[in-house]
């Protein structure tokens, strides 16, 4: 399931999917609909993070996504695999 996130990690997007004894994944990606290098609209994971069910990312593990994502975004070319 992908989902648009809000408030301070706004332009990111998140896939979730749960695994054994529920444990929460969650992949944190950028939308990148005209960057030089990509042929066509792509999905960019900047980070993946995992955690135990009813547990709470921390604000240092948002900060970390979003830190990643603007040295991204600073990037020019940018770099993608």
């Amino acid at each position: 399931m992908w989902e648009a996130m809000r408030g301070e990690m706004r332009g990111f997007y998140e896939a979730r999917t749960r695994g054994p004894d529920r444990r929460l994944y969650r992949l944190f990606c950028i939308l990148e609909r005209d960057v030089p290098g990509l042929d066509r609209p792509s999905i960019v994971v900047i980070r993946g993070l995992s955690k135990p069910h009813n547990t709470d990312f921390t604000d240092a593990d948002y900060a970390r996504v979003r830190r990643l994502g603007e040295e991204y975004r600073r990037r020019v070319p940018r770099s993608v695999v």
